[in-house]
């Protein structure tokens, strides 16, 4: 039988992945269609801000599966996407040219984050 669930992490990485080319695609300072298509709509980045990191931390708790102790109210894999969301809204001071740190996005970043925190307690029992 085919087990979905042996994949998760593979699409966790691949998706990590994907975000990190954002990441890079953005402080780099050029454009593309999918970047632009998100700007063009009102509220995108923070949407997309959301979506994004609220699926990464539903992919990550998935992988891990922890039932440990919560950190900062939050199962690991949030906790570690928290983490990393937060140290990549820190690293746009280096790019000051074409990218700004804005609370707004980390705002939208912990929501996700948070959504897929109770997504994944409540409805996947971790």
């Amino acid at each position: 039988m085919f087990a979905v669930s042996r994949f998760v992490p593979v699409f966790a990485l691949l998706f990590f992945a994907f975000i990190v080319w954002i990441i890079v695609v953005s402080d780099s300072g050029r454009s593309n269609f999918l970047i632009d298509s998100v700007r063009s709509v009102p509220y995108g980045d923070k949407v997309g801000h959301m979506s994004l990191y609220a699926m990464l931390a539903v992919l990550v708790n998935l992988s891990i599966k922890s039932r440990a102790k919560k950190h900062f109210g939050l199962p690991l894999g949030c906790a570690l996407v928290l983490a990393f969301a937060l140290l990549e809204e820190l690293s746009q001071g280096f790019f000051p040219s074409t990218r700004t740190l804005d609370i707004e996005d980390a705002v939208a970043d912990f929501v996700g984050i948070y959504l897929a925190a109770w997504i994944t307690t409540r409805k996947c029992n971790l």
